[in-house]
């Protein structure tokens, strides 16, 4: 008969603790239905994506990575960038389905308030009064404000990778100052960022 085994040795006293990763929750559709809503409810002058961070971290529902990841996708990806990014939070989250539910979310006041401001608007001769006008100028800077708190997440991100700023100055570079085509600038980006984060072979171990 075989000796009982040695239990493992104690970790030292100074050894330094880390903690376990939190779980990712999972949210339900009911749920993204309801947070989608609710951040199109306050996401005034383009601040959504903001918003959606907030939310999906918040209920640890993605981590700052995930959400950088998912929030460059929706950037390149043709249409509307707020409802691209809550496709693609909701397809992460729960498939197909879940995105189609956080569309839904996020479509639905802002078609609600349309319709409404519309419906009054038509009867009000030369549109909108001006104190109104004045009001919506001023918040435009506040617009600002929260959509860069929405690209914070993106530059960490940047931060961190090889050559991500080099990269980035060519991007802002070549469409904000040269005013060249979007897609072959993109075109170029994207492929120096795949052959400089292109797979490399691990090392034989001996």
């Amino acid at each position: 008969m075989s000796a009982p085994a040695a239990p493992p040795p104690a970790p030292p006293e100074d050894a330094p603790h880390h903690p376990p990763a939190p779980v990712p929750v999972t949210p339900t559709h009911s749920d993204l239905l309801r947070v989608f809503a609710g951040v199109a409810m306050v996401g005034i002058g383009g601040g959504l994506p903001a918003h959606m961070r907030r939310a999906a971290l918040g209920r640890a529902w993605m981590t700052e990575l995930d959400f950088a990841e998912t929030y460059t996708l929706a950037q390149l990806t043709p249409g509307p960038n707020a409802v691209n990014l809550a496709a693609m939070i909701g397809a992460r989250l729960r498939g197909w389905t879940g995105a189609l539910w956080a569309v839904v979310g996020v479509l639905t006041p802002g078609l609600i308030a349309m319709l409404a401001v519309t419906v009054v608007t038509l009867g009000l001769p030369g549109g909108l009064p001006a104190p109104l006008q004045s009001a919506l100028r001023g918040a435009a800077c506040a617009a600002l404000a929260v959509m860069l708190t929405a690209a914070l997440p993106v530059l960490r991100v940047v931060g961190g990778l090889r050559g991500g700023w080099v990269l980035a100055l060519v991007t802002f570079a070549g469409i904000g100052l040269l005013r060249l085509d979007l897609l072959p600038v993109l075109a170029v980006v994207v492929g120096a960022g795949l052959i400089l984060h292109r797979p490399r072979p691990e090392p034989e171990r001996p």
